[in-house]
């Protein structure tokens, strides 16, 4: 039996966020809002990969709010760290 779509998805999700763990710790910098940041664009592009032209299925539409709910959080952090280096 194959393996629907979704468990790929969360498989290279998974394998995403594991990545971004091993960057972080290898390089000793743990950065809270970094990895956010990095989680946020996987979840864009993997939101983008599964995103069907001919169908939408009920998850891909709740998907859809926190895809903004991050755009938000991403420009938050962008714009706080644009203000501390003008402040500085």
């Amino acid at each position: 039996m194959g393996y629907p779509k979704k468990h790929f998805a969360a498989a290279g999700l998974m394998g995403w966020l594991f990545m971004i763990i091993f960057f972080l710790i290898f390089i000793r910098s743990i950065d809270l809002t970094i990895f956010l940041l990095l989680v946020s664009l996987g979840l864009f592009v993997l939101i983008e990969v599964l995103d069907t032209s001919f169908a939408k299925p009920s998850h891909i539409m709740y998907l859809k709010y926190w895809v903004a709910v991050g755009l938000v959080f991403f420009v938050t952090v962008i714009v706080d760290k644009v203000v501390r280096v003008v402040q500085a």
